[in-house]
């Protein structure tokens, strides 16, 4: 048994991972209570915390050096077989050994610290939300509501309505306030706790954009990061969307429902302009591609500088599209079905259904 356990451990986290992925799907409340509220945060709470004591992106960083180091590997394991005169297949096997260890070791770390969380409950179950189809006077009233909310938001910041939105202070410090609006609903939804671990910026954002990706979870560090360099009003949204993963939250239209959730609640005045501004686009598009006089009449809730700011974000999408962001959005598409969510990125758009259900859950008094 001590030689079987010596030579073939290292496949134990991989079977571990597969098992997970295959058995989970079938038992949601296992899933929510013995990993997503168990596991998960027995992992990522002390991993997560000694990594935010880093400033800098370590991801960003594994990503620069993955392929240098790959090549540097191999260039060492073919010279080491040129120079060795015997012994070579025992050298090959100890190699093999541990690529194998590397990716079973990293497919647990998926699995653990993100993968098994797409098996939890789903939110309209955890928030008591009713997600039926809504009509057409819900969705005309979410968008003159968040229109509202928005413009509101944008004159606390005393912003003028000829420049666009822009922070007033470091992107550090306001990366740092992404926890404030959980903070404010933590109590209400205790699933959401977690330690309070830092969003990095990351800074080859500026390349970064040409993939369409705001924002990246890596599970493997259990590390939140930011692409700086899209319009300042999305930051605060996408800061807290990638929150909302280190909070055990997988699916991508949740993770912006939460997002939109807890800026609404957060203290500062930018969250809160951003998770309107967010929410809206997403409802507004809804709208007008179910009925575009009926979202007419939302336009006139929309305020100058809230135009300005979408025309930013226009022209940063219209300057970063191409090849790149085709094959970014297919490997995410891919991705993100191999989860079994079966509209892939497009699962992003169903956040409205989330805050559709919300808004009429607090018109009828909360949950």
């Amino acid at each position: 048994m001590k030689t079987f356990f010596k030579r073939f451990w290292v496949f134990i986290p991989l079977v571990l991972a597969v098992m997970m992925y295959f058995i989970l799907p079938h038992f949601p409340a296992v899933t929510e209570y013995v990993f997503s509220r168990g596991l998960f945060k027995i992992i990522t709470v002390p991993l997560g915390f000694l990594v935010s004591l880093v400033p800098i992106s370590l991801t960003e960083w594994i990503v620069i050096l993955a392929a240098p180091a790959v090549i540097t590997l191999i260039v060492i394991l073919i010279v080491k077989l040129v120079k060795r005169k015997g012994g070579r297949k025992k050298l090959l096997l100890k190699a093999g050994k541990f690529t194998v260890a590397v990716i079973s070791c990293l497919a647990f770390m998926y699995m653990a610290c993100h993968g098994a969380n797409y098996y939890r409950y789903p939110m309209e179950k955890l928030m008591n939300l009713d997600t039926s189809r809504k009509t057409p006077e819900d969705l005309y009233n979410a968008c003159v509501f968040l229109a509202k909310g928005a413009a509101e938001a944008r004159a606390e910041l005393g912003i003028s309505e000829d420049e666009p939105f822009t922070f007033s202070e470091s992107i550090y410090t306001e990366l740092s306030r992404a926890n404030s609006g959980y903070t404010a609903i933590v109590d209400e939804y205790p699933f959401l706790w977690s330690s309070c671990l830092r969003q990095k910026p990351v800074i080859l954002s500026e390349p970064w954009s040409y993939t369409g990706i705001t924002g990246v979870y890596c599970p493997f560090i259990v590390e939140s990061n930011v692409n700086t360099a899209q319009p300042d009003y999305g930051i605060p949204m996408t800061a807290a969307h990638e929150s909302a993963h280190l909070r055990g939250v997988a699916f991508e239209n949740e993770c912006n429902f939460l997002a939109f959730l807890s800026c609404i609640n957060s203290e500062y005045p930018e969250y809160r302009y951003s998770g309107y501004m967010e929410a809206f686009v997403y409802c507004s598009n809804a709208l007008y591609n179910y009925d575009e006089d009926i979202w007419r009449g939302t336009q006139q809730y929309v305020t100058a500088g809230m135009y300005r700011d979408f025309a930013e974000l226009n022209k940063y999408i219209d300057d970063h599209k191409g090849k790149v962001k085709e094959v970014s959005n297919d490997f995410n598409d891919n991705f993100i079905k191999a989860q079994g969510v079966s509209d892939g990125v497009l699962s992003y758009d169903r956040v409205t259904e989330l805050i559709l259900a919300y808004l009429q859950q607090q018109r009828q008094g909360g949950a």
